[in-house]
């Protein structure tokens, strides 16, 4: 992304996640229920909605859809780019952390089990395919495809958890921030299996990160919380190898 936009994301980051922080601590009357006109849970999904169209329209100047397959090595340049190599490497090892955490407390639970195992596999995954690119050298596919069924396994257990929670006000953004990861996975993946969309792509990894990290601080256990963390950390690593405006330039051959 652009100097300008990084300037954008860390103040709608910082504010959505203090939003969520001050909601989380004074929005919620003792008995359980969202506060009535409790103002920062009243602006949060507004400037979430704010964040998300900004994002949209900023990213109109970059490519449309392309159905050419295996761009990924052009489009994402981790080469001399220490950054993103660091953020994607760090946030790796905590999907893997977070692996081990669900696995030690799955106490006999298959969701929770399957998630531990799909954790696992996903930051290892990910590890891959960061060197890889920096090694100049194209990706399997297979290892884009495996994040995809963590995250939808991990929001089959977040339903499944918050299905007796009748409080929208407590669940919504944890829920929002996973469905956004899956969708900027997927989009990830389609460079290399074709029908890769830059437009599309940029804004939707740059929600889902701020997504995430707003439902970071919400607290919930150390394995939630390293997961969440770790996929954040994973986008915005790809956000800063993302080079689409050089690769558009590039023929399909080279």
């Amino acid at each position: 992304m652009k100097k300008s936009n990084w300037l954008i994301w860390i103040l709608f980051t910082a504010g959505a996640m203090g939003l969520r922080a001050w909601q989380m601590l004074a929005g919620f009357e003792s008995s359980g229920l969202a506060k009535h006109g409790f103002v920062p849970g009243l602006l949060l999904p507004a400037v979430l909605l704010a964040a998300a169209l900004l994002f949209a329209l900023r990213a109109r100047t970059l490519p449309a859809r392309r159905d050419d397959v295996l761009r990924l090595r052009r489009e994402f340049r981790f080469a001399d780019n220490l950054p993103a190599v660091l953020c994607v490497v760090t946030g790796s090892f905590l999907v893997m952390l977070s692996g081990g955490l669900f696995a030690v407390s799955a106490a006999g639970s298959v969701t929770r089990l399957l998630l531990a195992l799909f954790a696992a596999a996903s930051g290892a995954c990910a590890l891959y395919v960061v060197f890889a690119l920096y090694r100049g050298s194209e990706a399997q596919g297979i290892a884009l495809l495996v994040p995809i069924c963590a995250l939808i396994d991990f929001l089959v257990y977040l339903y499944r958890a918050d299905a007796s929670d009748p409080v929208l006000a407590r669940t919504y953004i944890e829920i929002l921030a996973v469905a956004a990861l899956t969708l900027s996975t997927t989009q990830r993946a389609a460079f290399v299996f074709g029908g890769s969309a830059p437009r599309r792509y940029v804004p939707v990894s740059a929600v889902a990160a701020l997504l995430a990290l707003t439902a970071a601080v919400e607290g919930g256990g150390l394995s939630r919380l390293a997961l969440l963390v770790g996929c954040a950390a994973v986008e915005l690593g790809f956000l800063a190898a993302a080079d689409f405006e050089a690769s558009a330039a590039v023929p399909p051959s080279a």
